[in-house]
């Protein structure tokens, strides 16, 4: 085998090696790197939602505060009509 031979067979199997590595990097690392993306998006996307989810628990608690004052005054105001009609008849 000449040196003119070798070094022919050197660069093919070289750039059959490159080739190789890039299949590799396209079959197994693009998609990883895609799949990071997506998680990532994923992640943002939870974190806006129990952000959200924390707003809306209080402004559940803070309408349900003022649902419980307006049932007390309703119950006051029953108790005093009563009380009137009561009054009113004697």
């Amino acid at each position: 085998m000449s040196e003119a031979q070798f070094m022919g067979m050197l660069i093919g199997c070289i750039a059959t090696l490159l080739g190789i590595a890039s299949i590799i990097v396209a079959i197994i690392v693009k998609p990883i790197i895609t799949l990071n993306k997506s998680i990532q998006k994923l992640n943002d996307s939870i974190d806006k939602l129990n952000s959200d989810n924390s707003r809306l628990d209080e402004r559940i608690t803070h309408h349900g505060q003022e649902i419980d004052d307006l049932r007390d005054k309703v119950l006051t105001h029953g108790h005093e009509i009563a009380h009137l009609k009561e009054v009113i008849k004697k």
